[in-house]
């Protein structure tokens, strides 16, 4: 008898799924569409970003590249386009989906002059307003999302959970998992033979703009804190630490090693370097980058801080002389609460139902 087989990768029943594309930009922006993953389980999803090196985190998926761009970057918006274009002409999705940035825009206003099913959720990043590419984009998207409930109105954009989940998941979770409750406790640093506390401390300045305002103050105390053992990644910059060791920029796989291996982790407030450090429990301490220094292209990073702060997730120094007294206490700081490793299941439910309707 022919043994019978349920693989849903089965060509047959491929053609019977819902061709989804999935795309965004790099950084934080990809690592929230991979929270959103559970969403598609029942697709012929195809994960589509800006650099190469994230394929090995969609290992069994079909991954395409794409152009990334941003605003200021006039010649690289057009090259963004125009490959994006080729990608939907090529994929034919019957959904496109993204969390962002100015690619993800482009493939929401070309899905729907194609006329995809669009879908646009904007990055838990923007907690006091819309990103700029998310108020173009509500004009375009069949399904229009924010993960901010006070930001949601009748009209759109919609609000059906975030990619941190919900309190009543983590407890579920924890409730599931014999190691004890950590959320609130000083977190635990390396010990050196003497005795003495040396932290394992992994500085980021994120993919984008430089912050030598952050990656300055670091250097000057490691200095003064010869014990502790400091890595950082410092982006494009022409200020080179002479304090600590350091990588201009990471892959994606080196970054998580470097968090996974890490105490404690120091950075900008940037949703990739927060959504990983919650991921591996790591406690994180970020400083925001301010526009105002021409450190970023606006404010958001504040406002993403200080809600995230009031939720017990971050601990964070909003200035440079909170960032030294912070590491100056570096035993004070509470490991940040836990989050699963995907977004609140009433958003990926929700998201599941747009793809297959």
């Amino acid at each position: 008898m022919k043994k019978q087989t349920s693989d849903h990768r089965s060509p047959t029943s491929t053609k019977r799924r819902p061709r989804v594309l999935a795309l965004s930009s790099g950084g934080g922006h990809w690592v929230q569409l991979l929270r959103l993953r559970p969403a598609f389980k029942d697709c012929d999803i195809t994960y589509a970003t800006v650099s190469k090196g994230y394929e090995s985190e969609v290992q069994g998926a079909k991954f395409r590249i794409v152009v990334d761009s941003n605003r200021d970057q006039k010649l690289k918006l057009i090259l963004s386009f125009f490959s994006i274009a080729w990608l939907i002409l090529t994929v034919r999705p019957h959904t496109i989906l993204s969390t962002g940035a100015a690619p993800g825009f482009f493939a929401i206003f070309i899905g729907k002059l194609l006329g995809r099913k669009t879908i646009w959720v904007d990055s838990i990043a923007n907690a006091e307003e819309l990103s700029m590419s998310g108020q173009k984009a509500g004009k375009y998207a069949t399904h229009w999302l924010t993960q901010w409930e006070h930001l949601a109105k009748p009209e759109g954009p919609q609000y059906y959970g975030n990619v941190l989940g919900d309190v009543s998941e983590e407890q579920n979770s924890e409730s599931r998992d014999p190691e004890p409750e950590i959320s609130h406790r000083p977190y635990e640093a390396h010990k050196r033979s003497t005795g003495s506390q040396r932290f394992s401390i992994f500085v980021t300045v994120g993919t984008d703009q430089h912050f030598d305002r952050m990656v300055k103050i670091i250097d000057q105390w490691a200095a003064n804190n010869p014990t502790q053992e400091i890595f950082a990644q410092i982006g494009e910059t022409d200020h080179q630490p002479t304090n600590i060791e350091y990588s201009k920029f990471l892959a994606p796989k080196e970054f998580v090693e470097q968090v996974k291996s890490t105490s404690l982790i120091i950075g900008h407030a940037g949703m990739g370097t927060i959504l990983t450090a919650l991921k591996h429990q790591k406690p994180i301490l970020v400083i925001p980058k301010l526009a105002s220094l021409g450190e970023h292209r606006n404010e958001h990073q504040t406002a993403t801080a200080k809600y995230l702060s009031n939720q017990g997730k971050v601990n964070v120094a909003f200035d440079e002389d909170s960032l030294v007294a912070k590491l100056n206490n570096l035993k004070e700081l509470a490991v940040t609460a836990r989050v699963g490793a995907y977004a609140n299941t009433t958003l990926t439910g929700q998201l599941t139902a747009f793809t297959q309707n």
